[in-house]
């Protein structure tokens, strides 16, 4: 029986045009499990607040010490937390010019959270595209050659060929399924982090505008 070839020689094993595509390829997926690690980590030190931000706010305010307030929330350093120093800063306004600014500032934090992740939306579907593109150009150009050749010859070279082809056509289809997975993920870490936003704001708004 044959010896099967080895993944090395199965990628790199074509000629000039696969071994040049698998390489994008392969390059753009390591950008890809890169970003997506950086991106993760990032997210994961927003989701970061504290419990009882929200209770320490409201006892401060209860005891007139609004910059105290303001100082707890700097400490914190979260999205949930600037944006409650947003609300702190417009104290004395209308609730709903406080609410307005509160919101403003929302969507600047998932503006921020946001940032590059169209990258891998990009990316899981371009990198399917391209593998295709590539094994399709292998194959036609094998095609354009078979007419030159008698029919043993030209079964053998379609065979080669084709198997040239599906190279950059498999790795392009991984790469892209993994940036469909890794923005996803993402999205998700966004839109938890919103969420959380959008309650503090409404907790805050709800603290400030209860009767005295």
């Amino acid at each position: 029986m044959a010896n099967q070839p080895s993944i090395w020689e199965f990628l790199f094993g074509g000629g000039l045009l696969s071994v040049t595509l698998v390489i994008i390829l392969i390059l753009l997926g390591i950008a890809a499990v890169v970003f997506f690690g950086q991106k993760f980590f990032a997210l994961n030190r927003e989701n970061q607040v504290d419990p009882y931000l929200l209770k320490n706010v409201n006892d401060l305010l209860n005891d007139g010490r609004v910059q105290s307030a303001v100082d707890f929330c700097r400490r914190d350093n979260s999205p949930e937390s600037r944006s409650v120093e947003k609300g702190l800063s417009r104290l004395g306004r209308p609730v709903g010019e406080i609410a307005s600014a509160m919101e403003t500032h929302a969507q600047i934090e998932l503006n921020k959270a946001e940032k590059n992740i169209g990258f891998l939306a990009t990316l899981s579907g371009a990198a399917p595209m391209l593998g295709l593109l590539g094994g399709v150009l292998i194959l036609a150009s094998t095609f354009g050659g078979l007419s030159k050749t008698d029919t043993v010859i030209s079964q053998n070279l379609l065979a080669a060929d084709f198997y040239k082809a599906l190279a950059p056509t498999v790795v392009g289809l991984i790469v892209g399924f993994l940036s469909y997975i890794f923005h996803n993920i993402l999205v998700a870490k966004v839109d938890y982090l919103l969420m959380k936003i959008q309650f503090h704001t409404n907790e805050f708004l709800d603290i400030i505008n209860k009767p005295a």
